[in-house]
């Protein structure tokens, strides 16, 4: 299991969805996706070089089982990926969509289904504070692990740092487990002002 705070430090944002990474970039803003062939060291120079920007670098690529992972490091404006409408968009139609993004002092997730957002969770407290109805499947999942509805995390999440209750949490609801060599190699990108 990956560690993402580990991986990008403090500021990140992933989302997992069922769509195609060009389809899911063109959803989330994107106008010109290209081919970027090392996207993570290139998202990691880029708000070094230029400072704030208007417009920030969207990375997509394929995983297992029809999933796409698409990753931001740039959130000076706010996460792309955890803006409802754009959660919304990537879960239309019967799919999914899980986000979850690092800011100091935050550490959040949202579940999109059928292109609602069923469910946010807050991996610092291993709280579920958005009130879905319990018969979501994918909120059965999140309480199955041990977060909770108000009273103290239980089971996994206890167990888990917050940087790994996040994996947990996007395993839980996507079956996807994030491995290192998944942030490694080429990538689809481009800029988007979606979410801003």
């Amino acid at each position: 299991m990956v560690d993402l705070s580990e991986l990008f430090g403090e500021g990140w944002c992933v989302t997992l969805t069922q769509l195609a990474p060009a389809q899911a970039l063109e959803r989330m803003g994107v106008r010109d996706v290209t081919d970027v062939d090392d996207g993570v060291q290139l998202a990691t120079e880029r708000p070094e070089a230029d400072g704030m920007q208007p417009e920030v670098l969207l990375l997509g690529r394929g995983l297992r089982d029809g999933w796409s992972l698409i990753v931001e490091l740039e959130g000076p404006l706010g996460w792309v990926g955890m803006d409802r409408a754009v959660l919304e968009a990537l879960s239309a139609g019967g799919r999914a969509a899980a986000c979850a993004f690092e800011d100091p002092n935050q550490l959040m997730g949202h579940v999109a289904v059928d292109g609602q957002v069923v469910c946010e969770l807050d991996a610092i407290t291993g709280r579920l504070p958005y009130a879905a109805a319990d018969t979501e499947q994918t909120v059965g999942n999140l309480l199955s692990l041990g977060f909770s509805r108000g009273d103290e995390p239980t089971g996994l999440v206890v167990a888990a740092d917050a940087a790994g209750r996040v994996v947990l949490a996007l395993r839980a609801v996507t079956g996807v487990e994030l491995q290192e060599e998944d942030f490694d190699g080429p990538w689809l990108g481009g800029l988007s002002a979606a979410g801003r």
